[in-house]
């Protein structure tokens, strides 16, 4: 078909159009100015005598393309006033047009800008990257952070969501964020063009979370890449922080990555932290205080649901000059107000409670836990009392244990294996699942327990029953997972245990029990069902990431404290360090501990295991001047190895 001149024109303007703002209103401004050329010549050419000179006509012209009521004052001759008439009614049209296009783009600006799509041109700034269940815990613990100091902070977010969508929910979530900003951009973390949106470059650390589903670890591994590919770090300075759940996905992870970031395998740490609290009811609650920055706030005026009113303790890396050339103990015992866990070394390695007479060196830090930095206070000459003559020398038998495990899902595997790593050759694990999945499970290799199968819902109360609750020491509530979304796994798991309870009370048997939870806020809930204590697991791995965001060194201590093999954290009897029959100080309890190569960081008071406004009889970084009598039941929690020593000299 042939084209004609107009077609041409019709689809140049069309183009034109297309173009957004900038185009039309220069179109505009072209169209204004032919018609007051128009004008001018009419003016010059029909007005009879016409001494007015032409940069005035194109004035008088123009004012009135602005303004078309300017005319209304006009006299003349009638060709002046149709002419002035004619660039009036053209200035209507042009005004009209003009207020559309600029209302239009401010409507498009807008559009875009809901949309999360312009550059964030902060420096410093904490990125996330992607969206998950731990956004909120991660964020939570960020603005806690950022609350305790005076300067401002800002957390940038990308992922696949709406901009709206996001920041309506972190405002519900969080309330006021007091000095921290929280900026929101939606796009695909794994895009290149995305990335350089949320400048990545000028970031204090980026912290990327996987989506939920089976390629989550895959998407971790693409979204590194894209960074890299757009941030030179060849000096190492890009600090990211991520979680996989496969150790083969977490080496690649650590090979595209140039071993420059902290991978964190979540599966395995919330398989060992439940392994571990099963036979130590209360650590849970000793790692989530670890995991966290305490309350202690600049802004005291600003509240929100992450406030937290109680201030706590963290995790802090001390140069003590006046140690240098001291042993390991003086440090331990060094401090009044402080927990010393370890020492770091100039080479940035994490030495968690050393040999006792390890000396230390002028480059070394003290790796402690305190209320704040400046309570971290070396009393070379100390005014502590020990009493050296009761303390004894007791050793716990280890006995053959028969453990339940309820449900099976993607964490059971690991937990059997770290079981394994605990208790004694004999030892048998009982698994009760309705599950399909028990092929996985009669795969794992093990040492020292066997493993039997029992097919069944635990929701029902006959099965449980059935099960003989009376032959188990410890319970573990695994959340179903595989059969169920999030809160309905809560809500079974729930269930679950109000039915142990009742049966273990009926039966006037009390195994140690320990649940899974997934959401945070469904813990309350739980706590009426008495259990010994609970794993929150979005929360536990949303606050580790968080804290070797803000401190890359702790993901070597965290990867210790969390192993079965080295040093890692025990709740052992008060009594087989001390005589309980008077009070004592903490002093005391540390010259105890150190005899048999451990290092004390708190107590537990039995009898409060189920009050939280005691924080569960959890005391971490005590007053080590303060007596206490203590129960028999009562625990010290020490850092030490997995065997139990012998009292040194």
């Amino acid at each position: 078909m042939k084209t004609t001149f107009a077609d041409h024109l019709k689809y140049r303007f069309q183009n034109t159009l297309s173009k957004g703002t900038p185009a039309l209103l220069g179109l505009l401004g072209i169209i204004s100015l032919v018609f007051i050329i128009i004008t001018t010549v009419l003016v010059k050419v029909t007005v009879d005598g016409s001494g007015i000179p032409v940069i005035e006509i194109i004035w008088m012209s123009l004012m009135r393309t602005l303004d078309p009521g300017t005319m209304g004052g006009d006299e003349g001759s009638w060709p002046f006033l149709l002419s002035m008439l004619f660039i009036s009614v053209i200035g209507i049209f042009v005004l009209s047009v003009l207020i559309g296009i600029i209302t239009t783009g401010i409507e498009s600006s807008i559009v875009s800008l809901r949309k999360g799509r312009s550059n964030v041109l902060e420096k410093n700034h904490t990125v996330i990257l992607g969206w998950n269940g731990k956004i909120f815990s991660i964020l939570y613990e960020l603005i806690i952070s950022n609350n305790q100091y005076k300067s401002k902070y800002t957390i940038v977010i990308l992922a696949k969501k709406d901009k709206m969508d996001m920041e309506d929910t972190i405002r519900e979530k969080l309330g006021s964020t007091g000095n921290t900003k929280v900026i929101c951009r939606s796009g695909n973390t794994t895009e290149t063009t995305d990335l350089k949106i949320i400048n990545p470059k000028s970031a204090k650390s980026i912290i990327i979370l996987p989506p939920e589903g089976t390629y989550a670890d895959i998407s971790i591994i693409k979204t590194i890449l894209a960074l890299f590919s757009i941030i030179d770090n060849d000096n190492g300075s890009l600090h990211i922080v991520t979680e996989a759940r496969y150790q083969e996905n977490c080496d690649l992870i650590n090979m595209v990555g140039q071993n420059q970031v902290e991978v964190v395998l979540s599966n395995d740490i919330i398989s060992k932290v439940i392994a571990q609290t099963c036979r130590q009811p209360g650590l849970s609650v000793v790692y989530s205080e670890l995991l966290s920055f305490n309350g202690k706030f600049h802004y005291k005026d600003i509240k929100g649901p992450w406030y937290k009113d109680s201030s706590g303790d963290e995790i802090y890396f001390h140069l003590e000059k006046q140690l240098a050339d001291h042993t390991y103990f003086d440090a331990v015992i060094g401090y009044p107000s402080a927990s010393v866990l370890g020492i770091f070394t100039e080479n940035d390695e994490v030495l968690v409670n050393p040999n006792m007479n390890y000396i230390i060196k002028p480059t070394d830090k003290i790796i402690c836990i305190a209320e704040d930095r400046e309570k971290i206070q070396y009393v070379s000459n100390s005014d502590y009392e020990i009493d050296s003559d009761i303390i004894v020398n007791e050793t716990l038998n280890r006995e053959k244990e028969h453990i339940l495990i309820i449900n099976c899902n993607r964490y059971t595997s690991t937990v059997i294996k770290e079981l394994d790593n605990y208790i004694m050759p004999g030892s048998r694990i009982t698994v009760l699942t309705m599950g399909k999945n028990h092929e996985t499970i009669k795969t794992v290799d093990l040492k020292n327990c066997q493993i039997d199968l029992v097919e069944g819902d635990p929701t029902n109360r006959a099965i449980l029953e059935n099960i003989g609750i009376h032959k188990y020491e410890n319970i573990i509530v695994l959340a179903d997972l595989d059969n169920f979304i999030e809160e309905q796994a809560d809500s079974r798991t729930l269930i679950t245990l109000l039915h142990l309870r009742d049966i273990c009370v009926n039966k006037k048997y009390y195994p140690t029990i320990i649940s899974q939870i997934l959401d945070e806020k469904n813990r309350q809930a739980a706590l009426h069902s008495k259990a010994d204590d609970f794993v929150v697991s979005e929360k536990l791995v949303g606050q580790c990431l968080t804290q070797i965001s803000e401190n890359k060194h702790l993901y070597t201590l965290f990867m210790e404290l969390f192993s079965a093999e080295g040093t890692e954290i025990y709740f052992r009897p008060i009594a087989n360090y001390i005589n309980i029959d008077n009070e004592i100080n903490v002093y005391t309890l540390i010259k105890a501990a150190s005899m048999k190569g451990e290092t004390v960081i708190g107590y537990k008071i039995n009898r409060l295991f189920n009050e939280p406004k005691s924080n569960y009889g959890i005391n971490l970084n005590p007053d080590k001047h303060k007596k206490v009598k203590f129960s028999s039941d009562d625990k010290l929690i020490v850092l030490a190895s997995i065997s139990y020593g012998k009292i040194q000299d």
